[in-house]
């Protein structure tokens, strides 16, 4: 399966109800507009129908039979409720190649660990610095639509990376702080907030919280817990590049770095 095609596991449709229940609990007010920016994979689409069934749930509609009838009434309750949204494929997932072999993925990512995690490209695919170029385009763009919708909520329904990059750019991280950081677990919320002043200033993030089910094994969502800082990688992860100040100037290849206190913002 291709993985723009990938869809969502059980669990995801329940951790993605969970995050929007979150959203409407935490940060979006009753009453307030909220605009998505979703990216067109499959499983970034299905996120946001379950994110939105927090507003609003699809079983509401099943007395329709016609499929394509029983969602068209669905999203027009959305759009009632004040929710909008809209594809960007400039938000999508690093491209990994067409088709992985899980066996050549694992071998891609050992190397990437050597070579560097934001410069390294995978073959037939993108690096984190094409990535990069391609969520700048889309953040001036953001940047537009905020000067025009000026009380709206956003929220943007991507990947890992793209949630990393987009920090990167905006708060202007260094390479090593931008390799500081850990990817988002599965519908963990990196939230923004604007000061008044014509900036966003990091307000933390939201994780869910897992249980296993004692009768049937199975993991499920039990809440969610919110914290002021980034996740940042394990130390034994995190590698420095190290750049002389002088010709004669001698440092290590790498070094371990032992905090990322500087990616507060």
């Amino acid at each position: 399966t291709p993985d723009n095609a990938m869809r969502i596991t059980k669990l995801g449709w329940e951790q993605a109800r969970k995050a929007g229940e979150m959203l409407k609990e935490r940060v979006i007010h009753s009453g307030e507009s909220v605009h998505f920016i979703v990216s067109p994979y499959v499983r970034t689409v299905e996120t946001f129908h379950g994110i939105v069934s927090a507003w609003c749930d699809p079983s509401e509609f099943n007395y329709i039979p016609d499929r394509e009838k029983r969602i068209k009434a669905w999203y027009a309750r959305l759009l009632d409720m004040g929710l909008t949204w809209h594809e960007d494929p400039r938000i999508r997932e690093q491209d990994f190649g067409n088709y992985q072999v899980p066996e050549k993925i694992k071998q891609y990512k050992k190397e990437r660990h050597r070579f560097g995690p934001f410069f390294y490209r995978f073959p037939h695919g993108e690096s984190a610095s094409d990535v990069f170029d391609r969520v700048s385009t889309f953040l001036d763009s953001l940047w537009r639509s905020f000067d025009l919708n000026k009380s709206r909520n956003y929220v943007l329904v991507t990947h890992g990376i793209s949630i990393r990059v987009l920090l990167a750019r905006y708060f202007r991280y260094s390479i090593d702080q931008f390799s500081l950081l850990a990817n988002p677990r599965n519908c963990e919320m990196v939230v923004l907030k604007h000061d008044g002043a014509g900036r966003l200033q990091l307000d933390g993030r939201c994780e869910l919280e897992l249980k296993q089910n004692e009768e049937t094994g199975d993991t499920e969502v039990s809440g969610y817990e919110c914290y002021r800082r980034l996740r940042v990688l394990p130390r034994h992860l995190i590698r420095k590049t190290n750049v002389r100040i002088s010709y004669e100037d001698v440092v290590p290849a790498s070094s371990l770095v032992e905090n990322g206190s500087s990616l507060a913002h």
